[in-house]
């Protein structure tokens, strides 16, 4: 059994419910000088012992929710932190780096665009005590040779958790996963390839939503195989499709999505590109929803579509 070890705590500090005055340029890159102030909440979790950080914050004027996903790289050591927001439901690019040497500041940069132009994105979070911080963005259109400030947010701590914005639930095709789970995984070795054998371990799960359902995470334990999964699913109301993303605690990374929707018979099929030691496959997950008892499998093709090798099986079982 493995005994996990804390890597990082550098987010811990942002857990629980928060007050939030934003101040947001108007017009950015543009020479305005026109700013917005308004007040929100945030409402924040860590995950992984700390490696994966997750933040909603309710814009009550706006009726929008905004969600942050940071991922903490072990081996990097880089903090890497994308953005979603309910009026589009898709990750925005995310921007990459670390805490300095004395812990006081975070910066991080990445690439985006704006009104259509590539840009560079800046986050820098300082002003850390046990009550409050301070985030900031700024983008540059020069490469990073000058900076605007667009949007600040000051965060002060509260006691009880925000009021739920009063806006439409778009999806609850995930919801029945919210809870406690244990499930038994019986897995292909090697996923591709002959011969294969079969071997088999025990897990546990813990899922929750975001964005009144429209938003899925689930973090699981495999004590066995030394690594901790997270899923992360995005609904786009629009397509009425799921984006499917997979976390692997040994690396910190997100891989590519696996895209597809929910069907009449309360099974789903998603699925999307991806590569396997060098060599470009599809990934399709098949999901079947069940009240106390779910099952999920992974097959792979190298075909494009053609045939399929399942190679993983969850039965899970609520606890």
């Amino acid at each position: 059994m493995t005994t996990w070890t804390k890597v990082t705590g550098d987010f811990d500090f942002f857990s629980g419910h928060f007050d939030v005055r934003h101040r947001r340029l108007k017009h950015p890159l543009t020479d305005s000088s026109e700013w917005e102030e308004f007040d929100g909440t945030t409402t924040a979790h860590t995950y992984f012992d700390g490696q994966i950080s997750i933040d909603e914050t309710h814009f009550p004027q706006q009726g929008t929710y905004g969600l942050s996903l940071r991922l903490f790289d072990p081996v990097a050591k880089q903090w890497s932190i994308w953005w979603v927001s309910s009026t589009s439901m898709k990750l925005y690019p995310p921007v990459h780096g670390s805490w300095s040497a004395d812990g006081t500041t975070c910066t991080l940069i990445g690439d985006d665009e704006h009104d259509g132009r590539p840009v560079l994105c800046r986050f820098v979070w300082s002003d850390i005590t046990e009550t409050t911080a301070h985030w900031e963005q700024a983008y540059s259109g020069d490469g990073g040779a000058s900076w605007e400030t667009n949007w600040t947010m000051d965060f002060t701590r509260r006691d009880t958790p925000p009021p739920a914005l009063d806006v439409p639930k778009v999806t609850d095709e995930f919801d029945f996963l919210v809870g406690s789970w244990s499930f038994h995984n019986r897995r292909r070795r090697p996923v591709l390839g002959e011969p294969h054998e079969w071997y088999e371990h025990d897990a546990t799960l813990q899922a929750t939503t975001y964005f009144d359902g429209a938003v899925s995470f689930d973090e699981g334990w495999f004590p066995s195989e030394g690594f901790r999964g997270a899923t992360f699913r995005l609904y786009d109301p629009v397509s009425r499709e799921w984006s499917i993303y997979w976390s692997n605690s040994k690396n910190g990374r997100l891989e590519p999505p696996v895209v597809g929707k929910w069907n009449a018979d309360g099974t789903g099929v998603f699925e999307g590109p991806d590569t396997w030691d060098g060599q470009p496959i599809d990934v399709r997950f098949h999901w079947t929803a069940g009240t106390d008892k779910a099952a999920w499998e992974q097959a792979f093709s190298t075909d494009q579509g053609k045939t399929w090798t399942t190679n993983w099986f969850m039965e899970h079982t609520r606890i």
